[in-house]
């Protein structure tokens, strides 16, 4: 099958993703990844047609590789990623915060 007649068969079709616990369209799996496929579209889609020829055709070893490969990032460590991106925004967010207020305004001030 061509990648074409391929993706028209199923770029709008809609299966629930496991990882989002939604529906997706296969669409959407393809680019979900910062522009690649989700590590987790062949498992998903394998049902429907054969998704990892689909991708081995379309994708160079390297990029195939890489994509569905790699051994799954512990949830741990994505936890403690995530955490420490949202008090660095926090930090950066406050930092701004304070270095637009009027010289002389203390926070405890009230206007009212």
């Amino acid at each position: 099958m061509t990648e074409s007649r391929s993706k028209a068969l199923y770029e709008e079709r809609e299966i629930r993703c496991p990882r989002l616990g939604g529906p997706v369209t296969f669409a959407y799996c393809r680019v979900e990844n910062a522009g690649r496929p989700c590590p987790r579209t062949i498992v998903c889609w394998q049902a429907y047609f054969d998704a990892e020829t689909f991708f081995r055709e379309i994708m160079t070893p390297e990029e195939f590789a890489e994509t569905f490969l790699q051994p799954p990032r512990p949830k741990m460590a994505t936890l403690i990623e995530l955490i420490e991106q949202a008090k660095k925004l926090a930090e950066e967010k406050r930092a701004q915060q304070d270095t637009e207020k009027p010289k002389g305004e203390s926070p405890e001030e009230d206007p009212a």
